[in-house]
């Protein structure tokens, strides 16, 4: 069935992704029907084989209401069309495609699974996890019909970088990061378009998170191995609560990009009258800021809807809640339900009932030091550089009064206010506030990134937010802000004297001090690497280089410009600085390393000296 399954994707990817399909219609309609009676037939096998009718349907849940599902719809449209069934027939393709694509899905989820339950490491999985996510969306970036008509007709060398900046689309995508080589809204019809939105979706959230979802909504209970892999992936300590954190993720997930889209919904330009326009670029932006991935269907980013109260209203909030990390998003959920009135407050409240009846009031919830950590120290990365900006961008001495001058002309040629400095003092501070919320995370922007446009002080400040990044378990790279905040307590306390790292009144375990300093390190490294490497593959200033190696290894974003022009090698060395970023360095090193061997022996302690 996995075959057939496949097949048919095939089939329907010949049949969408060509102009003209290389194999006749008819032929590849057959083939998908036949997948569908196929899958019908063995489903029906299946639950007439077992012999506990009722458990096999529980554990046939999805594949029983997709099928159900499915002829009902076609049924119905065969009946309220009588007078078009023509319609009514090219509609029932669509159904039947539709359930082809879900179908493989699953199939593909569970097989992720399967892997998880045969001894497969965490790590490894995860990683082959995204490996196969970006491949998948590359070969169908690469599509003629992902493309618009200028691009799908490049012919010789002109087609194979088409197709390998399809990947690093892709990679881009999938890593949340939003560096691009391609305009998203002018280069990619909305097939392509809609590739780049599940893309980033399934980056955000995470593809084994998808696959522990499908199996909790079954029904299954998470064996220990598949906990485990939740537990890489979410950097989440509790075993026994993964069950509950994967529902409020989704949950979250979902309640949080359907509010931002309502949000941006009146935001964008009048020019786009048509409601299913407006839909479109709010749901896509929704999820690009939540994931923050910071692609945009603007050419410019959000710099023409700098002014625009949705930018500061949907889109900040999105990118500081996807940033936060799902285990604190947990814990204010916690906090919240506890501050609220219990049952039986509420029913003494209204007069009905007296003394304790209506139960206990709900206790009061305690924030967790890593919810403390996070908080504080995303507050401070909001605040201390948005500050920073403001003051670089209002007295830059960097630049003389020529070279303001030269660059208010280029900027009144290309129709754009290029310098961030000449911004009115109300503009400019919202401007500071965005990109000191973005740097970290997103990716997006709302002021030009270039050397005309920003100062080098301001660049390099950036350029520090990216490299630190958004939380843990969060939809943000970088090192992470917990990191951060444990090696500087760590050099207070070493300051104090004191002999543990401590915060908020806990002691935080010396192997978290070890994994900080490895992860830091090792960013660090990679950083370095790809900055030498660029540095020999690309003609361009050292500055630029490295803004661009920090953003692509923190899976930003932002960019100064070089993306256009990198060359083949430099593209390929960004994709991988995106994909070790997002899976972060440690974990694959852990991948490609063997299995750890716990030794009976210690070796006799010596000090080393230090400064």
């Amino acid at each position: 069935m996995k075959i057939v399954a496949a097949l048919a994707l095939v089939s329907i990817c010949l049949e969408h992704g060509f102009t003209a399909p290389p194999l006749p219609v008819p032929a590849l309609l057959a083939c998908q029907l036949l997948a569908v009676l196929l899958y019908a037939v063995h489903l029906a096998y299946r639950l007439v084989a077992a012999g506990n009718l009722r458990a096999a349907l529980r554990r046939n849940v999805f594949d029983v209401a997709l099928v159900v599902g499915a002829w009902l719809v076609i049924l119905a449209l065969f009946e309220f069309s009588r007078y078009s069934a023509l319609r009514a027939a090219a509609l029932s393709v669509v159904v039947v495609q539709v359930l082809l694509a879900v179908r493989f899905g699953i199939g593909v989820i569970r097989w992720n699974l399967e892997m998880s339950q045969r001894g497969l490491r965490p790590a490894r999985l995860i990683v082959l996890s995204f490996l196969g996510a970006i491949l998948a969306g590359g070969l169908l970036l690469s599509l003629p019909r992902a493309m618009q008509p200028e691009h799908r007709h490049e012919q010789g060398a002109y087609e194979g970088r088409r197709v390998l900046n399809c990947f690093f689309t892709a990679a881009s995508a999938t890593c949340v990061t939003g560096l691009v080589v391609y305009d998203t809204g002018q280069d990619f019809t909305r097939f392509g378009q809609g590739v780049i939105l599940v893309l980033i979706q399934l980056g955000g959230l995470g593809i084994m998170i998808f696959g522990s979802l499908f199996g909790l909504l079954a029904g299954r209970q998470l064996s220990l191995r598949q906990s485990l892999v939740l537990q890489d992936a979410l950097s989440h300590q509790t075993i026994g609560r993964l069950r509950e954190m994967v529902r409020f993720i989704v949950g979250v997930t979902l309640a949080c990009e359907c509010l931002g889209a309502l949000l941006l919904y009146s935001m964008w330009d009048d020019q786009l009258v048509d409601g299913g326009e407006r839909l479109f670029y709010s749901v896509f932006h929704s999820v690009s800021a939540f994931c923050n991935a910071g692609f945009a269907l603007q050419g410019d980013s959000l710099v023409s809807y700098r002014g625009s109260w949705g930018v500061y209203a949907a889109i900040m909030p999105l990118i500081v809640l996807g940033g936060l990390g799902f285990p604190v998003l947990s814990d204010l959920w916690a906090w919240a339900r506890s501050r609220l009135p219990g049952p039986g407050v509420v029913w003494r409240a209204v007069g009905r009932g007296s003394g304790r009846a209506g139960g206990p009031p709900r206790p009061r919830h305690c924030f967790s030091l890593h919810t403390k950590t996070v908080l504080w120290a995303t507050g401070l990365l909001i605040v201390l550089p948005a500050l920073g900006l403001l003051l670089c961008e209002s007295t830059p001495p960097w630049r003389s009064r020529g070279q303001v001058e030269a660059a208010r002309l280029r900027a009144r040629a290309e129709g754009r206010v290029s310098v961030m400095a000449d911004l009115p003092l109300g503009e400019r501070a919202a401007a500071a506030l965005f990109q000191s919320v973005t740097t970290r995370t997103a990716g997006f922007n709302t002021v030009h990134l270039d050397p005309d446009s920003l100062s080098p002080a301001s660049r390099f400040l950036m350029a520090l937010l990216m490299f630190i990044g958004g939380a843990p378990a969060s939809t943000a790279g970088g090192v992470k802000t917990v990191a951060v905040a444990v090696l500087l307590l760590s050099i207070y306390g070493t300051l104090r004297g004191r002999p543990n790292v401590e915060g908020f009144g806990r002691t935080v375990p010396q192997v978290v001090l070890r994994r900080a300093a490895v992860v830091v390190v090792m960013m660090f490294l990679v950083v370095g690497l790809l900055t030498l490497l660029l540095c020999y593959t690309e003609a361009t200033p050292l500055p630029r280089v490295l803004f661009e190696a920090v953003s692509a290894c923190g899976t930003v974003g932002l960019s100064a410009g070089l993306t256009d022009e990198l060359t083949i090698a430099g593209r390929v060395l960004i994709i991988l600085a995106m994909f070790v970023g997002r899976i972060g360095p440690l974990t694959v090193l852990v991948a490609l390393a063997g299995r750890t061997r716990a030794l009976r022996y210690d070796y006799p302690e010596e000090h080393l000296i230090i400064g």
